[in-house]
């Protein structure tokens, strides 16, 4: 990872990016200002978020050994503090699955990493994406969080 990662320091919390992919072409500040608005629905105290761009071998072990589930993913979100201290969280995101979903749903990589970004944060947040009503209400979330990132 990177010695000093650009952060986004918020009246709530920092947040921070890292690559684990040199050559990876992302907007990070974009990124960083939609998983702000994300972070914004947390309602308790938050301390440090971490976006963490990987490839698909890393997240796909990640996925293994976590979840015990074989095969990549998007995004997996890990809450580091126990519930009565501020925030502090980590957030996977998968560069390999972004492109092919960027591709899928037809937007810019960077649109779909910040989208990854929110989505994270909301997970860290208390939100869930099991349930049809869940995800509809996720995606409502993530994407007022692009909107505001793009007001940034």
């Amino acid at each position: 990872m990177n010695d000093k990662p650009p952060s986004r320091k918020r009246a709530r919390g920092t947040l921070e990016f890292y690559s684990e992919i040199p050559q990876a072409r992302v907007r990070k500040d974009f990124a960083l200002a939609c998983a702000g608005a994300a972070m914004r629905r947390i309602p308790a105290s938050v301390n440090t978020i971490r976006l963490v761009l990987i490839g698909d071998r890393k997240m796909a072990k990640l996925h293994r050994d976590f979840l015990n589930i074989r095969g990549t993913t998007d995004v997996l979100t890990f809450t580091l503090s126990e519930p009565e201290e501020a925030l502090e969280g980590e957030i996977y995101i998968c560069l390999d699955q972004a492109r092919r979903q960027a591709k899928h749903y037809r937007v810019p990589l960077y649109h779909e990493v910040a989208r990854l970004a929110a989505h994270g944060v909301l997970h860290l947040a208390g939100f869930d994406d099991h349930s049809e009503r869940e995800r509809t209400e996720m995606r409502k979330h993530e994407d007022a969080a692009l909107r505001a990132g793009r007001a940034a």
